[in-house]
């Protein structure tokens, strides 16, 4: 039976849209890399494409179907989540051949093994996986695409505005010797849980283990975090916190900076995603701190800086 094609008529009101597609699409597809190690994660993928002013609608089932497809030919081996997004947007830009523009993005969570800090306890921690891939054509009908990646991780933010003040407060009237002896001493300040996420852009020809990204989230924090602590690491954590005060904002100035240390072979026009949010515990609000910006530019300002 001929059923009539009504996404290809002329829509009533005729104008182009940018983003049409799916969202929430889950898919048990196997293991991803990280740390170089097969990794098992269930993303949920996105995938939309652009829509011309004179197409009514899109063809809504293919973009579940390419999907996958496309995810089938990875079935049963380790890979890594932006391949597979590049892939799908392609295949949307084949199928759909209206469309100049695709965007797929998979979100998913991994379960990390770490080691308590003191006791060395094995330990399983969630990891946010983010992958997103664009593809356009160009004039000669050729698709041209791009990778990005990214993680998000949770860890502690040790406020130290509040610690200075106590400090301050306590050590008024007393004598100079006093006021050495005290000058080392772990004080307190209250804490928060906080949140931190890298997305960066992929060059052509190179890769990148999101291990490294949630080690430099890690770093930039006050101190990180475990689902499985002892006291002995509890004490560790809680004196590394204390001693490594930083507010929101400080912690994505040390991401852009460890992250600039850490590729230092990667191209200026890389574009990179900072973003830090802690649960406050003392407010009822919580803050963020975020910037989007490209590898050149932190590493001009670093260098301005003599950093």
């Amino acid at each position: 039976m001929n059923l009539p094609e009504v996404h290809n008529k002329k829509p009533s009101v005729p104008l182009s849209l940018e983003k049409v597609g799916v969202s929430g699409v889950k898919m048990p597809i196997g293991f991803v890399y990280f740390e170089n190690k097969p990794t098992l994660v269930v993303p949920t993928f996105s995938a939309y494409i652009n829509l011309p002013a004179n197409q009514k609608g899109i063809h809504a089932s293919r973009n579940y179907e390419i999907i996958t497809e496309v995810l089938e030919e990875f079935a049963g081996k380790t890979y890594k989540l932006e391949n597979a997004c590049s892939e799908i947007a392609k295949e949307l830009l084949k199928r759909h051949e209206y469309a100049s523009r695709s965007v797929v993005k998979a979100v998913g969570e991994a379960m990390v093994e770490k080691t308590t800090p003191k006791s060395e306890m094995k330990t399983y921690e969630p990891c946010k996986l983010i992958a997103l891939a664009t593809a356009r054509k160009n004039h000669e009908g050729n698709i041209i695409t791009r990778k990005m990646v990214g993680v998000g991780i949770g860890g502690i933010t040790a406020c130290p505005c509040a610690q200075e003040m106590l400090k301050e407060n306590f050590m008024q009237g007393l004598d100079e010797k006093s006021r050495k002896i005290l000058e080392g001493f772990p004080w307190a300040t209250h804490m928060q849980r906080s949140f931190g996420l890298i997305i960066t852009e992929i060059p052509e020809g190179f890769k990148i283990d999101a291990s490294k990204l949630v080690w430099i989230i890690e770093k930039s924090m006050s101190a990180p975090s475990y689902g499985l602590l002892k006291r002995i690491d509890e004490i560790e954590l809680v004196d590394m916190a204390v001693k490594n005060p930083r507010f929101v904002e400080d912690c994505v100035r040390f991401m852009m900076k460890n992250f600039a240390e850490s590729f230092q072979d990667f191209p200026d026009k890389v574009v990179v995603k900072f973003k830090q949010k802690s649960s406050e515990t003392i407010h009822k609000h919580d803050f963020v701190a975020e910037r989007v910006t490209t590898l050149g530019e932190i590493r001009g300002e670093l260098k301005n800086l003599n950093l």
